[in-house]
């Protein structure tokens, strides 16, 4: 995915505008009909009864929950030798959710053109983007773990996840692997394939840097911090509209919903996030409108809060006129 960054800030090409207007269109085709088959009275008596007070509690919790990702994502890039001025550098981060819709939140790395203007290198922001993420899927995969408390038939799919991400982490943290990779760009004779592996193994070998210890665990205890206050929120949303389930069920009802929703590949997991939350909360007993609508509030105040708060940042940098050129602010080598 490409983009143009203007002196003004960052600009998406007329192609890029219409693959977000489709992404959007599906997503509110997809909500429309969760609320159809909800009813938009049950909809909007559970909107009510969550009230300001629990919708700001909610909101809070994502909001905390993005601050601590952006201290992750500092902290990488300080070990990696970047150091931004922290209220920029949070906009640039929150910037990023605007295109969280793309797979595999893709759209995300618009930071590392933001971050050049810096000096930060498109492959150290790249290797941060890519350690965040898969973190995260680590993360995931072990709060969903908690469904072999209550869900039998997704004890394969939870072991096999983890198995599969602990293989990865292993070889990831190798340094055979980028080895491999330089070796093979060398002595292929397609430019392009040489070109591609060469880069790939220049960003592997920065996540290298950041999988070893402790920097691994720094990142896996602040992003496991983040999103179990996003399960604890999802459990209030529960607990308050009248469907209370063991803290441990919930959090791995709303963890195996965005596993699901990641491996699908599809845009921000719209529409499999949701429909397997669903089944999960009807199969743990929950009444069929609530299971319905209590995705459509999950997801608003998770996912589309972060899309929201990432269109304001974006704006905002594209009108301020303080944001240093390339040759301002330089990173620590």
């Amino acid at each position: 995915m490409r983009f143009n960054l203007g002196p003004s800030g960052l600009r998406l090409t007329a192609k890029q505008k219409r693959s977000l207007s489709l992404s959007l269109l599906f997503s509110a085709i997809i909500y429309l009909g969760f609320a159809l088959a909800a009813g938009k009275q049950s909809l909007l008596n559970a909107a009510t009864t969550l009230g300001g007070t629990g919708w700001l509690l909610i909101l809070s919790c994502s909001f905390t929950s993005y601050l601590l990702r952006f201290l992750r994502w500092q902290y990488y890039l300080r070990c990696l030798g970047h150091h931004l001025p922290s209220l920029l550098h949070l906009n640039y981060y929150i910037a990023g959710f605007a295109l969280t819709t793309t797979p595999a939140k893709a759209g995300e790395t618009i930071r590392s053109l933001y971050l050049k203007n810096h000096g930060v290198s498109f492959k150290h922001s790249l290797a941060s983007f890519f350690c965040e993420r898969f973190q995260d899927l680590i993360i995931v995969t072990l709060l969903a773990s908690l469904a072999l408390l209550s869900f039998d038939k997704y004890r394969y799919f939870v072991f096999i996840s983890a198995l599969t991400l602990l293989i990865l982490l292993s070889v990831l943290r190798s340094k055979k692997l980028p080895q491999f990779l330089y070796y093979l760009s060398r002595n292929l004779r397609i430019s392009w394939l040489k070109h591609i592996l060469g880069y790939l193994a220049a960003l592997l070998e920065s996540a290298h840097a950041l999988l070893q210890l402790p920097r691994l665990y720094s990142g896996l205890l602040l992003g496991l911090l983040a999103w179990s206050i996003q399960g604890l929120a999802f459990y209030f949303i529960l607990t308050t509209l009248g469907s209370p389930l063991a803290l441990p069920l919930s959090l791995a009802i709303y963890a195996i919903s965005l596993l699901a929703g990641a491996l699908s590949f599809i845009p921000g997991g719209i529409g499999a996030t949701e429909t397997i939350m669903y089944l999960l909360l009807s199969q743990a007993g929950v009444d069929h409108s609530l299971a319905l609508v209590i995705p459509i509030i999950s997801r608003v105040s998770t996912l589309w809060f972060a899309v929201v708060l990432g269109l304001l940042a974006s704006v905002n940098l594209s009108l301020r006129k303080d944001v240093p050129p390339s040759n301002e602010v330089k990173p620590q080598r």
